[in-house]
């Protein structure tokens, strides 16, 4: 189900914040503009964890939509990739394409 907000509209829903900070990194590697939502809400009471719209959420723009999708599900099928080394000497499993420590993008030719 997507929801509208604005001209942004939803296009995955996390388990938790670290799982949708991933997903935003994702995105914004490909260029896509994106905002998280109900971060905050996420570490509430375990009742509002449950309810709809508690759970932390990735945002784009409309326009972005399909795009964003393209990545979510390349992400899905790419597996795991080969181990990488961030300019800031950080060791990183292949599906990542931004390295946690410091926000560096992947070398293309990594």
């Amino acid at each position: 189900m997507l929801i509208f907000v604005s001209n942004w509209v939803r296009v995955y829903t996390a388990d938790n914040p670290p799982e949708a900070v991933f997903i935003r990194g994702l995105l914004e590697a490909e260029g896509i503009p994106v905002r998280l939502k109900s971060m905050e809400l996420w570490a509430a009471a375990v009742e509002i964890y449950f309810a709809e719209g508690a759970r932390p959420s990735v945002w784009v723009p409309e326009r972005a939509r399909w795009e964003a999708e393209r990545v979510l599900a390349q992400r899905d099928r790419s597996g795991t990739g080969t181990v990488w080394t961030c300019r800031c000497g950080e060791r990183l499993d292949g599906q990542f394409t931004v390295c946690w420590r410091c926000g560096a993008a992947r070398p293309a030719d990594d």
